[in-house]
């Protein structure tokens, strides 16, 4: 592997810890002690771990990109992405479906439905299965990528399109999962891939660093005193370099090498929600006690990492051609 992709793995992989994280909700059951709801806005800051990962797709898509390229690029992604899409979510909806049959809702939330062949074909599409939504909106963004280059050729238009993005996602309401809410982080990914094309190959300036770390505990402040669009951007958009900028200084202190495991950021992001949903649940309900709610919090995201990241070696290991389908690994 080479030197200069090896912070864009590992980066990936620590990010995705944070949203692993972040999925670690305690259900609202009368055993469950109310401060634990206070506590979700530590997992509220690994959820703002999925910022950069615009940043950084839209940084690899558009570097060297030209738009010659852009039928080639369209086949990688349906492999890497569209596929790997469709299967987790089809994936996903038979997990949910054998866990409800199975036990009934006594572990899982009561959001989802399989009441129709049309609902579920729907649901799958829609990823209410899964939290690959992430992919769904890259996937909109890959279709529009002759929009997004021929704005990012030029410095100026580049600069003029973020901000316009930006305006646009702090002006409309919209769902999380929307296009419209990361369009401006995408954009300025696009503007570095083009422009400055080694800017996440190497240390971000500390000055960036050290401001993110003042700016995005603020902004996350923000957002829960004031719930608005304004803040949402905010938040996101600080947390992006935030995020890059504590990794740099890490790296600096501990000099992350490469290895094998952070190859499996993806697997993990489309393996660890169903999991930690269930395994929550179900401690907590055969627990009832407020160690059991402790456990569920802070063990079982780990434990849960534990299992996915073993699952993902045994496939490359054993089975390549079938990770290599599930993961989008070309």
């Amino acid at each position: 592997m080479k030197q200069r992709s090896i912070k864009i793995q590992n980066l990936s992989f620590f990010m995705m810890l944070a949203i692993v994280w972040t999925h670690s909700r305690l259900p609202r059951w009368e055993i469950v002690p109310d401060y634990f709801q206070q506590l979700l806005i530590f997992n509220e800051i690994g959820e703002d771990a999925v910022a950069p990962f615009f940043l950084i797709t839209g940084f690899l898509f558009f570097r060297n990109f030209h738009i010659n390229k852009y039928s080639e690029k369209l086949k990688t992604r349906f492999r890497s992405l569209v596929i790997p899409y469709l299967l987790w979510n089809a994936l996903g909806a038979l997990a949910w479906f054998l866990v409800i049959s199975s036990t009934g809702n006594q572990y899982v939330s009561d959001r989802f439905y399989f009441d129709s062949w049309t609902e579920v074909i729907g649901n799958i599409l829609g990823c209410k299965y899964t939290v690959l939504w992430y992919v769904g909106v890259i996937i909109v963004y890959a279709l529009a990528a002759p929009v997004f280059y021929y704005l990012a050729r030029s410095l100026r238009t580049a600069v003029i399109a973020v901000i316009i993005f930006l305006i646009i996602g702090i002006a409309f309401h919209h769902p999380f999962a929307s296009p419209l809410v990361w369009m401006s982080i995408y954009m300025m990914g696009a503007l570095l891939g083009v422009h400055y094309n080694d800017y996440l190959f190497k240390p971000q300036p500390l000055w960036i660093t050290f401001l993110a770390l003042v700016a995005f505990p603020v902004s996350v402040w923000l957002s829960h005193q004031y719930d608005s669009m304004l803040c949402v951007n905010l938040r996101a958009w600080t947390s992006v370099f935030f995020y890059i900028g504590l990794y740099d200084l890490l790296d600096k202190v501990f000099h992350f090498a490469p290895h094998r495991i952070y190859r499996y950021s993806f697997f993990l992001y489309a393996t660890h929600y169903i999991p930690v949903h269930v395994l929550q649940r179900y401690v907590i309900a055969n627990m009832g006690n407020t160690v059991g709610c402790w456990i569920a919090y802070l063990l079982i995201p780990p434990l849960v990492v534990f299992l996915c990241v073993s699952v993902a070696y045994f496939l490359d290991e054993k089975v390549h051609r079938l990770y290599a389908i599930l993961s989008g690994d070309r």
